[in-house]
């Protein structure tokens, strides 16, 4: 885990008006990415018979495997924005795209 120092700087006359340490992962290791897969699939247990969840390194992709009523598509919208899920809408191949960081 890394450290940044941010110092917050008032837009118009330049005070500083305070500092902030912010920590973060460099590097997700195995273990954090099989427990963000099952957070995932945790998250969409309700539509687990509508969705399709594949992994690898880089994305998490959740597919849905037929149409989506409007009600369901907004629901599962929802349960993925907790991680930062991109909609990509693509005709019959729209899916909902997770993207794995790992910042070297």
């Amino acid at each position: 885990m890394e450290e940044k120092l941010t110092i917050f700087k008032c837009p118009h006359c330049g005070k500083q008006i305070g500092v902030c340490t912010v920590s973060y992962v460099t590097k997700i290791d195995a273990a954090v990415q099989t427990q963000l897969i099952d957070h995932v699939r945790e998250a969409l247990s309700k539509w687990v018979d509508d969705l399709d969840v594949i992994e690898n390194e880089q994305t998490i992709t959740v597919t849905p495997k037929g149409f989506l009523r409007k009600d369901v598509w907004y629901e599962i919208n929802d349960a993925l924005k907790v991680f930062d899920a991109e909609w990509i809408s693509a005709g019959k191949e729209s899916r909902w795209v997770i993207h794995v960081k790992d910042v070297e």
